[in-house]
């Protein structure tokens, strides 16, 4: 029986010899052999007065250990700044990982899915306040995603068109061919029916002023389906690589209606989805949509399910009948959306996830669990 003193010396050797032993390991290869012999002999010494509880002199033989061994081994440069790198090399890893296997990040692009999760979206405003100047500018847009814009022409010229932006959500006017006007989405929009191309325009003219919200951001569940199928109801984020019509590398976030061998129906004058020959009425978000009721306190109602509508070179369907390995994936905001009325079924292959939770912005009425 050893006392609480010879136990914590004991403990405090045999946590000295095991970081002593990594740091040995190391460099071992490139030690000459002579050192290896000398170094492996006092190991063994330290070990030996573990194993028979020599506690007199334990730490004494544990400080002989570690300077011969500082003697031996190299001396590291900058080893504050390798530690560091090791810390954040270690912290990329982990997060790199924790992204393509657990919970992806991701940006709602458009408005399909309004009132559940937002895009980014614009709210027009004649001028800024208090909070949208200075530094409070920017503690306001940590908390709720946004910040006011105020966009005017650098230049008198005609307008030659409007562009896709770089930033996603955003469109750009372009003047005299080169100057361009990242507005949002739904502002461009606007502004194209009343400046179309070929329009003039003055120096130091509003083209508009207003809040630039960010829209959602949340998080993807990637493990989940490895345990169970994608359930009806979910709201899920896809690949559009290889769907007829649409662009390559991107993905989109719909709601998951139709499973294979189901079937799905879309009916004119009916707001609700029908699957195999019923309103769809569970989970409780499907029928919230078609009895136009509203997500959150001050949201605008759902609008309900509608049929598709002709909409350039893609084909309209009201009715689906996805085969093994194929999935009906709608919009919440079914007027304005593009989704499998226009493009057909979502494979198996193509899906990520179910939307999980918003985590930004945190004031927003949305932020929390999705349904």
């Amino acid at each position: 029986m050893i006392g609480f003193r010879e136990w914590r010396t004991l403990r405090r050797a045999k946590k000295a010899l095991k970081a002593l032993r990594n740091d040995y390991r190391l460099y071992e290869d490139v030690l000459p052999a002579e050192t290896r012999a000398a170094l492996d002999e006092r190991f063994e010494d330290l070990r030996q007065a573990i194993r028979c509880r020599e506690t007199e002199d334990l730490d004494g033989v544990v400080a002989t250990l570690r300077t011969e061994l500082a003697a031996a081994l190299p001396r590291p440069r900058w080893p504050v700044a390798a530690e560091w790198f090791d810390v954040i090399v270690s912290a990329l890893a982990v997060a790199f990982c924790f992204r393509a296997y657990y919970y992806e990040p991701f940006q709602i692009p458009t408005g399909s899915m309004q009132p559940t999760l937002y895009g980014i979206h614009a709210e027009d405003a004649a001028e800024p306040t208090v909070w949208d100047k200075g530094p409070l500018r920017l503690l306001k847009w940590c908390v709720t995603g946004e910040r006011y814009l105020d966009v005017r022409t650098r230049a008198a010229g005609t307008v030659s068109g409007y562009a896709p932006s770089p930033k996603p959500g955003y469109v750009s006017l372009v003047v005299n061919g080169s100057d361009r006007y990242d507005l949002p989405d739904e502002v461009a929009r606007r502004l194209a029916a009343v400046l179309p191309a070929g329009s003039h325009v003055g120096l130091n003219r509003r083209l508009w002023g207003g809040y630039a919200k960010s829209g959602d951001f949340l998080f993807v569940n990637r493990w989940i389906w490895n345990f169970r199928h994608p359930r009806l109801g979910e709201t899920i984020v896809f690949s559009t690589q290889g769907l007829r019509g649409l662009p390559d590398n991107q993905h989109y976030i719909k709601r998951l209606c139709g499973r294979p061998g189901d079937k799905v129906e879309l009916k004119p004058g009916s707001p609700y989805l029908w699957v195999n020959g019923a309103p769809a009425l569970s989970p409780p978000r499907l029928e919230e949509i078609a009895t136009h009721a509203r997500p959150w306190p001050g949201a605008p109602a759902y609008l309900g399910y509608t049929p598709a509508t002709p909409s350039g070179p893609y084909p309209t369907t009201c009715v689906f009948a996805p085969g093994p390995g194929e999935y009906v994936a709608l919009g919440d905001n079914s007027g304005n959306s593009l989704d499998s009325r226009y493009w057909g079924t979502v494979p198996a292959r193509n899906l990520l996830g179910p939307a999980s939770f918003v985590h930004w912005p945190f004031a927003s009425p949305r932020w929390g669990k999705i349904r």
